[in-house]
């Protein structure tokens, strides 16, 4: 392990939501690991990322980061664990640069350089309002409150939606350059089966709210789409 990073451990997490039930989720994601969770349109994918964020309190299991629990040190967690998602409107009568300054007061590992340096890869309109953003803009944004605080973990849902192929590439070499170089743990979702077997070590696949497989990738990445496409077909439809 890493020095000073932790693992991510999933134990048992689970919710009803309506009609829907996620149950039974363990799994773990270890410094520098990249871990793709898969599956169809509500398999459970987004319910267990925003479990992590705690957007959405689960009904039972734990979620701890080391020595930190997800809910009794909700501070801490929230400080080591970072969220990518859909979850920008929040900041939409702020610009741009007031979001970032926001953010930076609430993470002490906050890297202002890093950010700038982001900003100025992704085009980044400082003086707009969020609200103003393009789809593809606000995806771009959270990519960069994600990355910025330094996180042990961040985790990415559906993170290349409505980016160009360009962008696409930017964030899977951001993602494998610091899971190598600086230990980020990464939980991601994509529906692109080629991005998951290529740089993803490790699979969980999520199915009607339980974990029907976890996939081992890494090595023969020909195999590895082989295992991917099977096991991402399962119940037809498209993976998500």
């Amino acid at each position: 392990m890493l020095s000073g990073r932790e693992t991510l451990s999933l134990d048992g997490v689970g919710v009803r939501l309506g009609g829907f039930v996620l149950s039974g989720v363990t799994f773990a994601v270890g410094p520098g690991e990249v871990v793709g969770l898969v599956g169809h349109n509500g398999s459970g994918k987004s319910t267990t990322f925003r479990i992590i964020a705690d957007l959405i309190r689960p009904t039972s299991g734990s979620i701890t980061l080391g020595d930190l629990d997800h809910r009794a040190d909700e501070r801490a967690f929230k400080r080591r664990v970072c969220f990518v998602g859909d979850n920008n409107q929040t900041y939409a009568g702020m610009t741009v640069g007031a979001v970032l300054a926001f953010a930076r007061r609430l993470y002490p590992n906050w890297d202002h350089d890093w950010c700038a340096q982001l900003c100025d890869e992704l085009r980044l309109p400082l003086d707009t309002k969020v609200a103003h953003l393009s789809a593809g803009m606000r995806t771009k944004l959270g990519l960069v409150l994600g990355f910025s605080p330094r996180p042990d973990v961040i985790v990415l849902d559906e993170p290349t939606a409505g980016l160009d192929g360009a962008s696409n590439e930017w964030i899977w070499q951001v993602v494998d350059r610091q899971s190598v170089e600086a230990g980020l743990a990464v939980i991601v979702s994509s529906h692109s089966r080629d991005d998951v077997a290529q740089h993803c070590s490790r699979v969980v696949l999520l199915e009607q709210g339980q974990i029907i497989d976890q996939i081992d990738i890494a090595g023969d990445r020909a195999l590895a789409r082989e295992r991917l496409e099977g096991a991402m077909g399962r119940g037809g439809g498209h993976a998500r």
